[in-house]
């Protein structure tokens, strides 16, 4: 199985007030190629901090990441943001978007910038495939709409409509339906699984076991290191969520949640 992205001995340590906090010691895994990860923990454990240091956001303190090949504690500012841009993929609990723009300008304005953005036929391009996003994830409807005039369930599927642009090799999400209500949560969590299906590689933090049952496998964190991993496998259909959602708590109160 491909590995796209490759963590060894991850550090992450801040000094704050000339104390030092370590939050990530050490960690190590893999992510391969149309995976389905879910990151969990308790509160403080460094989920998010693991995430935003993987995909370059923040800066790690030692260790290396691997990810398709290139070594990101090499690049320098400019050269991670290209690689964020055209290659990686963001979804977020905040879903940050421009107010003076439609859901469709801005799940496109982005992917302009990107290396296959520049032309005016590649911007067509770009155009095309948003509204092709817009209408497999459900949206199309609201395609000129502002962004005070939607629900949230619909602005986060926009949300995964943005991030998808560039095809990246991995679709990071943290707490993507964190700010939702049930419902949403539910209709998100469905996208995300129909681009997993796809072969999009995702990688998503949660607290939410509902949300972490419909992941290939789950990661548990602890004081700033993976403790465990437990595989639930793909998820297939809605008939199969309640045991997955068993297996998962029974696994998780295992590991003290």
């Amino acid at each position: 199985m491909e590995t796209v992205m490759k963590v060894s001995n991850l550090c992450k340590t801040y000094i704050m007030n000339k104390n030092q906090n370590n939050v990530l010691r050490n960690v190590s895994f893999e992510v391969h190629k149309g995976e389905f990860i879910s990151v969990m923990g308790p509160s403080g454990s460094g989920k998010s901090t693991l995430l935003y240091t993987v995909s370059g956001m923040d800066k790690m303190t030692a260790g290396e990441v691997n990810f398709g090949g290139k070594l990101v504690s090499q690049f320098g500012e400019n050269e991670l943001a290209n690689l964020r841009l055209n290659e990686m993929g963001f979804v977020f609990q905040q879903m940050h978007m421009l107010r003076n723009l439609s859901i469709l300008d801005n799940i496109v304005l982005a992917s302009y910038h990107s290396e296959a953005g520049k032309t005016k036929e590649q911007r067509k391009q770009k155009r095309e495939k948003a509204i092709a996003l817009m209408k497999q994830l459900d949206i199309i409807d609201i395609a000129d709409h502002d962004i005070t005039e939607v629900s949230g369930g619909q602005l986060q599927r926009a949300c995964i409509c943005r991030a998808l642009m560039n095809d990246p090799k991995v679709l990071f999400a943290d707490e993507p339906t964190g700010a939702l209500n049930s419902k949403s949560a539910k209709e998100v969590m469905n996208q995300f699984n129909l681009v997993n299906k796809t072969g999009t590689t995702i990688l998503l933090v949660t607290h939410d076991v509902k949300v972490a049952a419909k992941s290939d496998k789950v990661l548990y964190m602890e004081d700033g290191n993976i403790q465990g991993a437990f595989t639930l496998g793909k998820y297939t259909d809605e008939i199969t969520i309640k045991e997955r959602e068993r297996t998962l708590n029974s696994w998780l109160m295992d590991m003290g949640w």
